[in-house]
């Protein structure tokens, strides 16, 4: 067994540094737009990765629940716990409970910045952190709320926007625990991401954008999101009803297509 190294996930994230382009658009049900660079996505990643190993001692072969909110956050937390060579563990989608052992899990506060079931109900010694949704959030309004024992953006600012890892993940060690248990190793996360998108990119053309859609952030959506990613466009998110005639305008305005 090949015990070295296995940095593909963090060469690509690297890649998004030297990038001005758009890398993510996000489109809230609320009206929010969100355009992040291939830099400032990268600056992200990061912090989060400096965030889950310098305050919540994520070291690879751990696991890090998050929940199944579609959310630019959402994609950023999953980064960086790839950077740091953790395993990401969507929440069950039926269940909507994190799973014992997990070092970690991260979800969307509510509207009225409250912790929403996924972290309330958290296993002991699970470390949970809150994340305020609004893109230019300092902080949970009103402070933290019972059930949850971090403030991601209050904290996330006090992180380096550099990632120098310890340790790196092995080929063995997880990347991404689908529903049922089923997972990819750090080392063959790259290659089902482009299996995801078999097919597909020939008919993307010249899209500056690929709108990924999906109603829960499942291994198979992460996989998908990925995959636009390691293409190079923008991979465009939203948590809107995508039915809208005006959702043809967002597209074409974004120079986007369909996953």
């Amino acid at each position: 067994m090949n015990s070295s190294p296995v940095p593909s996930v963090p060469r690509l994230v690297d890649t998004l540094r030297s990038s001005p382009r758009p890398a993510l658009l996000w489109y809230g049900s609320g009206g929010e737009r969100v355009e992040l660079s291939g830099r400032v996505l990268e600056n992200w990643a990061a912090k989060t990765a400096n965030l889950w190993a310098e305050e919540l001692d994520v070291v690879p072969g751990d696991a890090v629940t998050v929940g199944a909110q579609v959310h630019w956050r959402t994609v950023v937390a999953v980064l960086g716990a790839w950077l740091a060579g953790a395993a990401v563990r969507p929440a069950d989608p039926v269940s909507g409970a994190a799973a014992p052992g997990d070092r970690a899990v991260l979800a969307l506060a509510g509207t009225d910045g409250s912790a929403p079931p996924l972290l309330t109900g958290a296993p002991a010694g699970t470390v949970r952190v809150l994340a305020d949704p609004p893109a230019l959030s300092l902080g949970l309004r009103g402070g933290l709320p019972a059930g949850a024992d971090v403030d991601y953006c209050a904290e996330i600012r006090a992180h380096d926007d550099v990632w120098s890892p310890v340790a790196e993940p092995v080929d063995a060690d997880p990347a991404l625990v689908a529903a049922g248990g089923t997972a990819v190793a750090h080392a063959a996360l790259l290659d089902r991401a482009r299996e995801a998108a078999a097919g597909r990119e020939e008919a993307w053309g010249r899209a500056a954008a690929v709108h990924v859609p999906g109603a829960a952030a499942d291994a198979a959506f992460l996989l998908r999101v990925l995959a636009v990613l390691a293409s190079g466009r923008a991979v465009l998110l939203t948590d809107r009803d995508t039915g809208q005639a005006s959702w043809q305008d967002v597209l074409a305005a974004e120079r986007a297509t369909g996953f």
